[in-house]
């Protein structure tokens, strides 16, 4: 036969720890109630923990990289937007070339217009997004142009000098007027269109880097989501801005002018066709990033259904759990206080 101890501390400790129980039942349902979600995923889970660890974690890798493809649409349309700018404005030049090509008394308006063409494309080449500049390829934290407005920017020295050197002048000296369509023709196919090639071009006039900005835009997915001021299109337009604002015109002979308009025409010509291929490769990159953000689209929403499925508890179930387990305490709560006033000694 066995007995069992009892006594008024014995009592007293069940209850307190029935209380103690009941309240962390409680404040476990209140938890769930409020969050929706299990209030101890590994303990209510089990051996299916490891599942929703693994499936949360892809669940997280996949909205990472919504948030770089949305990263990357901007970056992609601002790029798209400064190239449309350049496009049309080499467009208007190039009319204007054509339709004043005869005319070496329109030096002057021509060179006006050429100088607002190339501080535009110095700005667009120039422009930034989020503090990064778009142009810039990895080396996205320098400005990548040189503003060749400042008489003291690499670009206009190094134009300066190479005129200097062919000629033995400058551009605004009185010896221009002298200088026959030959040797503008062997200066604009040698020191001059040197200015524009590598490495002259990254020595004064880009600190670009070649390799452009990539990005991830899938688990299985990474393209390059920008474009380098190094790009041909882009050192072609700034010959001919150059070619067309900077060699002296208005003082050149009828010969020398007429040499520099045809060259400065089929330079733009080049320029459009190359900027026209850039825009067009980014348009594609474009279209990727939106189909992939797509595919994202449904595999976090499932990936999320599957979460919810592990995770999330029966609000209603919960609820009639957690109004059972008040009563449960509350009632425990009366007994114990009925049972705080019980003595051995009021029988002895």
């Amino acid at each position: 036969m066995k007995t069992t101890f009892i006594s008024t501390f014995m009592l007293a400790d069940s209850s307190r720890r029935n209380i103690l129980s009941q309240s962390t039942l409680v404040n476990k349902l209140g938890v769930e109630l409020s969050s929706g979600r299990k209030f101890d995923i590994g303990l209510d889970l089990g051996a299916r923990t490891g599942e929703s660890v693994s499936v949360r974690s892809e669940f997280n890798f996949l909205n990472g990289i919504k948030d770089t493809n949305a990263l990357a649409e901007s970056r992609l349309a601002v790029s798209q937007a400064a190239m449309d700018d350049m496009l049309t404005d080499a467009q208007a030049f190039m009319a204007t070339l054509v339709a004043l090509k005869e005319d070496p008394t329109t030096a002057d308006i021509v060179k006006a217009d050429a100088e607002g063409n190339m501080g535009l494309l110095v700005s667009r080449l120039n422009s930034q997004q989020n503090g990064y500049f778009i142009f810039g390829g990895i080396n996205s934290a320098n400005t990548p142009f040189a503003d060749y407005s400042d008489p003291a920017s690499p670009n206009k020295v190094a134009a300066d000098a190479a005129f200097l050197a062919e000629f033995g002048f400058d551009q605004s000296n009185p010896g221009v007027p002298g200088i026959t369509g030959t040797a503008m023709t062997t200066y604009l196919s040698g020191n001059f269109d040197a200015m524009f090639q590598t490495p002259n071009w990254e020595a004064t006039w880009s600190t670009a880097s070649d390799t452009p900005l990539s990005s991830r835009i899938s688990a299985s997915e990474t393209v390059a989501t920008s474009a380098s001021a190094n790009e041909p299109a882009f050192r072609e337009l700034a010959k001919a801005y150059t070619m067309m604002s900077d060699l002296g015109n208005e003082a050149l002979s009828d010969e020398a002018y007429k040499v520099v308009v045809d060259t400065a025409i089929q330079t733009l010509g080049s320029a459009m066709n190359n900027l026209t291929s850039v825009m067009g490769k980014m348009g594609t990159v474009q279209e990727q990033v939106k189909l992939a953000g797509e595919r994202l689209d449904v595999q976090t929403n499932i990936l999320n259904t599957r979460i919810n499925d592990l995770e999330l508890v029966d609000k209603e179930e919960t609820s009639v759990r957690l109004t059972t387990a008040l009563t449960q305490l509350e009632t425990t709560y009366a007994v114990t206080s009925r049972m705080q006033g019980l003595s051995l000694l009021n029988f002895i």
